[in-house]
């Protein structure tokens, strides 16, 4: 019989816990309703570096049908595609979502992508250097036919950036057990490539250009504390 990791058994304390304190608390309001307002349509500029905005096509959230569903999920989502000066594409995807409890994640492209009929591979977490800092993120490819989509991407949770199920669930019972409800936001970037290792440069360009050009009082909602 295989034996439990040690990541498991923490997890599986820390939900006990959780589950143990809800008898004695209730969460208070969420840290949005707490803090200034904001809009993602206008916090991301539709041109910064050497990227705007590809007016030829239209970025989108995989899997249309599950509209509803992350209607339930997210207060504010935005999807764009963006090109640079050499032609290169970059479809970016950000969701916000005000009250990120234990039994309500973010929805991680690894999930979305395979409901969508996409084979996932290559998932790796990491971090990757940008002017404001390293920002940790997970990285994967979604193949489906001749579409190879390799992927980057976190989710900030509160004021923690965390990567994948483990990390996002631990986030969320931390807040749980002092009976707050953190707002969450994904940040996610694709390309259609056959070179993965040339996507996750250029991805990783991008987001350092991107994060640059968005107003450091407002970065925190997309980084958390680690923004100036």
């Amino acid at each position: 019989m295989k034996k439990p990791s040690i990541t498991s058994l923490a997890l599986g304390a820390l939900m006990v816990a959780a589950a143990a304190m809800t008898v004695f608390m209730v969460p208070a309001a969420t840290q949005a309703v707490q803090t200034a307002r904001f809009n993602l349509e206008t916090m991301i500029p539709e041109e910064f570096g050497d990227w705007k905005i590809d007016a030829s096509s239209v970025g989108h959230i995989v899997n249309p049908t599950v509209k509803d569903a992350l209607g339930k999920i997210y207060n504010q989502t935005l999807s764009r595609t963006y090109i640079n000066g050499r032609g290169d594409r970059i479809m970016l995807s950000i969701a916000y979502g005000g009250a990120q409890k234990t039994d309500l994640h973010a929805h991680r492209p690894e999930i979305c992508y395979a409901s969508s009929g996409f084979d996932i591979r290559d998932k790796t977490k990491t971090v990757i250097d940008t002017a404001i800092g390293q920002i940790p993120v997970m990285r994967l490819v979604a193949k489906q036919g001749a579409r190879n989509e390799p992927i980057t991407y976190w989710i900030r949770v509160g004021d923690a950036l965390t990567r994948g199920w483990v990390e996002q669930k631990v986030a969320a019972i931390g807040y749980g057990l002092t009976g707050k409800v953190p707002d969450g936001v994904l940040v996610r970037v694709s390309d259609i490539s056959g070179n993965e290792q040339e996507s996750y440069l250029l991805q990783q360009a991008f987001l350092d250009s991107m994060l640059q050009a968005v107003r450091s009082e407002e970065r925190f909602w997309l980084v958390g504390q680690m923004a100036p």
